[in-house]
Order: C-alpha cells, then sequence, then structure tokens
C-alpha cells in the first residue's frame, strides 16, 4: 500500500521568489553601528551612580547598566561569532565593569563599532552557525543561519533595550533624542503620519 505525499501549491507570492542578488551586509551592520552611536551618546550623559541606579521593583526592576550590557552581549555574539564560525548569545558576560562602569560601556561600544564597519562588504547571505539553549537543561541546539538574518535579529533586540534605557534615564532626569529607542517602521509611520498632516 503507497502512502500518498501532499504536494505544496506553488505560490506567486513574493515571498517565496528567489532572493535578489548577494546583498552587502551593511545594509543591516550601518543601521545597528547608529545604534552603537546613539547608545554612546546616552550613557556619556550618565554618572556611574546614575548608570547603576535600580529604576522601580516592578517595572523595570533593573538598571541602565544591566541593558547595556546586554545589548552589548548581544552585539558582540554575532560580531565575533561571525570571525569564529559560531554565535552564540546565550554566552554572556554577566557583572563585568561593562555593567558597572559607563566609561568601560563606551570603550566596548567603540570596539564593536569598528568590528561592524568591518562586516560592510561581507555578504548578507553568508551562513552562520547559531547555538541556542532551547531549555534551562544546558543542552544546545546548533542551527544555520545568515549574517543578514542575525544582523536583523540583533537591530530588534537592540532598539526594543534602547526604549527600557529611554525609560530609565527619562526617569533619572535626562533629556535623551526624540527618536531614541523607536523601531525603524514606528519613525517611517510617524512621519507619514506627519506628512499627511501638513497636507
Amino acid at each position: 500500500m503507497q502512502t500518498a505525499t501532499k504536494t505544496l501549491p506553488r505560490s506567486e507570492d513574493s515571498r517565496f521568489r528567489p532572493a535578489e542578488p548577494a546583498a552587502s551586509a551593511g545594509v543591516l551592520s550601518l543601521p545597528v553601528i547608529e545604534l552603537l552611536r546613539e547608545l554612546a551618546g546616552v550613557v556619556a550623559q550618565l554618572s556611574p551612580a546614575q548608570y547603576t541606579q535600580r529604576c522601580g521593583e516592578t517595572f523595570f526592576n533593573g538598571n541602565i547598566g544591566g541593558h547595556v550590557r546586554h545589548c552589548l552581549d548581544h552585539i558582540r555574539a554575532i560580531l565575533d561569532g561571525f570571525s569564529v564560525g559560531v554565535v552564540d548569545y546565550d554566552h554572556r558576560e554577566r557583572g563585568t565593569s561593562i555593567e558597572s562602569d559607563p566609561f568601560a560601556a563606551r570603550d566596548e561600544i567603540r570596539r564593536l563599532r569598528r568590528l561592524a564597519e568591518d562586516l560592510a562588504q561581507v555578504e548578507a547571505a553568508a551562513p552562520v552557525r547559531v547555538a541556542i539553549l532551547p531549555t534551562r537543561d544546558g543542552q544546545s541546539v546548533n542551527l544555520m543561519s545568515t549574517l543578514g538574518r542575525e544582523l536583523a535579529f540583533v537591530l530588534s533586540h537592540t532598539i526594543h533595550h534602547n526604549a527600557m534605557i529611554k525609560g530609565m534615564a527619562v526617569a533619572l532626569g535626562l533629556s535623551l533624542p526624540k527618536t531614541f529607542g523607536y523601531a525603524p517602521a514606528t519613525l517611517s509611520h510617524l512621519d507619514q503620519a506627519e506628512e499627511a498632516c501638513a497636507r
């Protein structure tokens, strides 16, 4: 007895068409560099006491230094990991000076910006292996991805944490750029709404 196999219908949907010719990772690494530049500007405004001050017990339950360190861990994972062949976001450097010292954080931001610049000429489709820890038992799973896909993840992840950093910084009385912590899609929507109002 033969088992029937399903044949999925071919779709004309653009999501299933072949990818564009090799694109540079710069389309994603350059926005990461810009986010790092903006983050360095925020960190530069903070005293060591403000950088480590806990902001609330229920909503934030953390400090700016912890969020900065967490963001930089993820950016470091892709930038350093791409050169060694494995990206591991779960390998984090908790409790380092980056988490407690704004000057150490700014030094690391400068280093990461230089690494991100080096990736601008690499193809976005370049393959990377990503180590994932899906459960707490310590067993990692290796997945295949691309440099572009992982840069897109890091971009989104950093924006998310920058939004939280902004909330904490404003609570401490700092004045931050209006666009800090907003996703590009949100900024594009706001631009279109503003243009519509101006008509």
